[in-house]
């Protein structure tokens, strides 16, 4: 009778047996999201950190299908577009319209007219591509602090010849400098080297920030871009705020957030061709902003001390004396450099990653 009620019934045992299988499926669940790399791309809008993120897919991701390659295309006519009206309307504005070459003057007022959202055909192409060589445009272009205007627009306005083909389906190139503001939380899986890693990109602009706190838990590592390029620019929902002041506090902001403790932190200066460029026209001391500024305009050590000057505003907003900013130089636009920058880095992450394990 007594050995009758101390045996477990049947469905007892079920019970316990299923029990233990869920608790393992639990604790194997949770190893497998512990060892997880968590990567948090974060800065200001128009920053480049989602051409990084698509950078990422190229190098670590599958290739674009045909059919994604046809969703870019339009996406490419658009910026093209878009960013040439900008010119020409700013070009009247500006009062350049009278250093227009005449025989330029059917394709400026076609473009003035030109809906945003059609395809680039040869008629079209051949007025962006003769604007993009005029003089008032030029001038224009010169002056596109004083606005609104993505700058590697100008790539598709050198491919033009190539993208107002009848058959022109957008390259992998075309992908990485094709411009969707971002909004929301974008998220991207990839096994890199036997490792499982997860990037997030989230959007930059003011009103998209209240948005991040979703990501902030757990995140392995904090990549934080900024365009060193945009140092005479203003932000496109702040007129009167300069986009790299705003980098440098948004960058406070984050490496000094409690929910980044124990998250490694690097900090891409990013857009490193356009600053080169752009250095020899805009002196960084003639910013108000920057009237600290004291190397000599047109300096041969120029470039490097213009890229310490901005670093050093960055590293001097971090409060903790033991926190570590890594810090990299990038051309998001370039595969190669985002690939030896990216190795660089992922030591640094993996190694984070470990210790956060416990391994």
């Amino acid at each position: 009778m007594g050995a009758c009620l101390s045996g477990e019934s049947p469905e007892d045992k079920a019970a316990k047996k299923a029990s233990r299988e869920i608790e393992k499926l639990m604790n194997d669940a949770y190893m497998i999201e512990s060892e997880k790399v968590k990567l948090l791309l974060l800065g200001a809008g128009e920053s480049g950190k989602s051409t990084i993120f698509k950078q990422m897919r190229v190098l670590f991701g599958a290739p674009l299908t045909e059919e994604e390659k046809q969703q870019i295309t339009p996406v490419v006519y658009n910026n093209t577009i878009t960013s040439m009206k900008v010119l020409v309307q700013e070009t009247r504005k500006m009062g350049y319209e009278e250093s227009l070459d005449p025989q330029n003057r059917e394709s400026f007022d076609l473009m003035l007219n030109t809906d945003e959202n059609v395809d680039i055909d040869s008629m079209i192409g051949n007025a962006v591509k003769a604007l993009w060589k005029d003089p008032g445009v030029l001038l224009t272009w010169k002056r596109r602090a004083e606005f609104q205007i993505v700058e590697s627009v100008k790539y598709y306005f050198n491919e033009i010849d190539r993208i107002m083909e009848e058959s022109y389906v957008a390259t992998q190139q075309d992908m990485l400098l094709a411009r969707v503001r971002t909004s929301g939380i974008v998220t991207e899986k990839y096994i890199i080297d036997g490792s499982s890693f997860e990037m997030y990109d989230v959007g930059g602009q003011r009103n998209e920030r209240k948005k991040w706190i979703h990501c902030f838990d757990d995140v392995t590592a904090v990549i934080f871009v900024a365009a060193l390029s945009e140092y005479d620019q203003v932000l496109f929902e702040d007129s009167s705020t300069n986009r790299m002041v705003e980098a440098v506090e948004l960058f406070d902001e984050i490496c000094n957030n409690r929910f980044f403790t124990k998250s490694s932190m690097i900090l891409f200066l990013n857009k490193k061709d356009l600053f080169e460029e752009k250095i020899n026209i805009v002196h960084i001391g003639a910013q108000k902003d920057f009237a600290d500024f004291e190397c000599e305009f047109g300096a041969t050590n120029y470039y490097d001390l213009g890229v310490k000057y901005f670093l050093d505003k960055f590293m001097r907003v971090n409060t903790n004396p033991d926190r570590i900013v890594y810090n990299h130089v990038t051309c998001a636009t370039d595969s190669k450099n985002v690939k030896v920058v990216f190795e660089a880095c992922k030591d640094i992450i993996l190694r984070g990653n470990m210790e956060e394990s416990g391994l």
